[in-house]
């Protein structure tokens, strides 16, 4: 069965620039850089609603944007850490926020789905730590990064992704995807 999430693509060149600040520990997986991506909301396996859910995400207006990185952190669990790198504050940082909502919106008014409670916190997923990860390399990362910044880059649509789960970690398919607006022209 199919586990689904919605989410903006990250070009493999920016991602790999991002992977490639990452210390080299045994027990630290980056995310391989065609994987990497910005979830805007996460499905799980609903195979019965995937034309609903098609149907929902065709019908938002958003207009196409620009993101930049800026910043990491870790998030922390019983099984390691992942670290990610965050966004940029400004009008494309803006403009995602405003695509999260649309898409929840759509999915409850279009599926009946009901968008995830949680604070919206959009980041980079780009590498989980095993336990055995040393705090020290995890630390010294962290303070040497505090500040990564990316070129900026074009956000021009919006992907349902399907992911498999196997042996090597999870496989991320575009299942469909849905063109943004065309961004205003500035100007008159």
């Amino acid at each position: 069965m199919p586990r689904l999430f919605i989410a903006v693509e990250v070009p493999p060149a920016q991602a790999a620039r991002l992977l490639s600040t990452l210390p080299a520990a045994s027990g630290l997986r980056p995310v391989p850089p065609e994987q990497v991506h910005l979830t805007l909301h996460f499905l799980g396996e609903c195979e019965a609603l995937v034309g609903p859910v098609e149907a929902a995400l065709g019908r938002i207006r958003v207009p196409a944007f620009t993101l930049q990185t800026f910043g990491t952190g870790r998030f922390r669990s019983g099984q390691g850490s992942v670290l990610w790198a965050g966004l940029a504050p400004g009008p494309g940082l803006d403009t995602l926020r405003v695509l999260h909502a649309a898409a929840g919106q759509a999915l409850a008014d279009g599926t009946g789905m009901t968008p995830e409670r949680r604070r919206f916190h959009p980041h980079l997923t780009l590498a989980r730590c095993k336990p055995s990860v040393p705090e020290s390399v995890l630390r010294g990362w962290l303070d040497t990064s505090r500040t990564l910044a990316s070129e900026p880059w074009p956000v021009q649509r919006l992907v349902l992704f399907e992911s498999r789960l196997g042996p090597q970690g999870a496989q991320h398919l575009v299942h469909a995807a849905w063109p943004l607006m065309a961004a205003p022209s500035p100007g008159c």
